[in-house]
């Protein structure tokens, strides 16, 4: 047994010395005399044998304000490969709806942790863009060359020079709003992630209850993903895209929703919310008054900044670039008795004097006119995000101008 007057000077040392002692109980004289020694070595403190003191660089550091992508977010693979296995479907997370004032109800989403995608992503992301999956895009620290910022009426805007990951101009680019058919791009690459372009379809009994604008496919149509693809992107074929999401191969329509929300969310756009594969809003019954349907509405949105992440990613699809550069297609069934459905791109800016790359519009009384467009001048690529404008061709082009000759 130990004698109390070691371990009543024990005690007195630990009150003293101010600080939480761990250790091990003495278990004879001589081991008391040992820690009482080693006091003076320790700086007042007994450490048990695997008990460090705490590091002060937790609060030495700086902190992060803005993350560079997760290496699941940079990884890519080979570009559409058919005969794709999808991951295992993975949980949503509870929506957050907010009300907006004009009746619609924008929801943000929380995701659960995304799976590596399966082969049929895009190529490489050229120079360091990949670095913007899954991150805030960096704001440009420069000045143009004397060009005062071009006057553009618009809910939101962004201007992205993707030669150096640099944002040149930006106004509520956080805000998620409202984005109608630029909806469709991230559709176009959950079909590119899952199916085959050589994958026959066959048009459903009820597609011509879809609301325009529309591709106008009759039910029993035969057409192959890819002739699906050119109309939902060119002319904005909202039958075409449901033709193409009641296809999904792994849980149908439903399954392409939660599939388009996992794509947006592991690109790093974490505040945009898809309920339509077309980009119209989906009605909501809420219940019944007076005889009449009491209805709401969940819009597919996104901020300007998740749209530029977005359409980056997209236009690295080398279908999707091809697609959305084009002016004109001839979709052809491949019925027994095929038919010929002519497309032309609704996308002025192809018409124009501008090296545009490829665009995507979009159009909805709550979103308003918006578009997405690539503009490619002497190998150096401007990223144009306009939401919500009365006037959106000639914004976009506006923004190109004043960055190609600013910057």
């Amino acid at each position: 047994m130990l004698s109390k007057k070691p371990l009543a000077i024990l005690a007195a040392l630990f009150l003293l010395g101010g600080s939480a002692f761990a250790f091990q109980p003495a278990q004879s004289q001589s081991s008391v005399t040992d820690m009482m020694g080693s006091i003076g070595k320790r700086g007042g403190a007994f450490f048990a044998p695997n008990a460090r003191p705490a590091s002060s660089d937790a609060q030495s550091r700086p902190r992060v304000i803005r993350t560079v992508a997760p290496p699941t977010a940079r990884s890519v693979q080979p570009a559409l490969s058919p005969g794709i296995d999808q991951p295992k479907s993975l949980p949503v997370g509870p929506r957050r709806i907010s009300e907006q004032p004009d009746g619609g109800r924008i929801a943000s989403l929380s995701h659960a942790p995304s799976a590596a995608q399966p082969n049929g992503g895009p190529r490489a992301l050229p120079g360091r863009i990949d670095k913007l999956l899954g991150a805030p895009l960096p704001v440009a620290e420069v000045r143009g060359r004397g060009h005062e910022e071009p006057a553009i009426q618009a809910k939101a805007l962004l201007c992205l020079d993707c030669s150096s990951n640099r944002v040149l101009l930006a106004r509520n680019d956080k805000e998620p709003l409202p984005i109608a058919s630029i909806t469709k791009l991230v559709s176009a690459m959950a079909v590119l992630d899952a199916m085959s372009l050589d994958q026959v379809v066959e048009t459903p009994k009820d597609i011509t209850e879809v609301e325009p604008k529309k591709v106008g496919i009759q039910p029993g149509d035969r057409f192959t993903v890819r002739d699906l693809l050119h109309g939902m992107l060119i002319v904005s074929g909202n039958d075409c895209a449901e033709v193409l999401a009641r296809a999904y191969p792994h849980g149908g329509r439903d399954g392409f929703i939660q599939a388009m929300n996992r794509k947006a969310a592991k690109l790093g756009a974490r505040q945009s919310a898809f309920f339509t594969p077309s980009g119209l809003d989906m009605r909501v019954t809420l219940g019944r008054k007076d005889g009449k349907a009491l209805e709401s509405k969940n819009l597919n949105a996104a901020s300007a900044e998740e749209v530029a992440l977005i359409a980056k990613h997209a236009f690295d699809y080398p279908a999707i670039r091809q697609i959305v550069g084009a002016k004109t297609y001839a979709m052809k069934t491949v019925n027994s008795r095929p038919k010929t459905y002519r497309l032309k791109s609704n996308d002025r800016l192809l018409f124009e004097p501008v090296p545009l790359a490829g665009a995507k519009t979009g159009f909805t009384n709550k979103a308003g006119k918006c578009i997405v467009a690539l503009f490619n001048d002497n190998a150096k690529d401007y990223l144009v995000v306009v939401l919500n404008s009365p006037q959106h061709f000639k914004a976009a082009e506006k923004i190109y101008r004043w960055a190609s000759s600013a910057f």
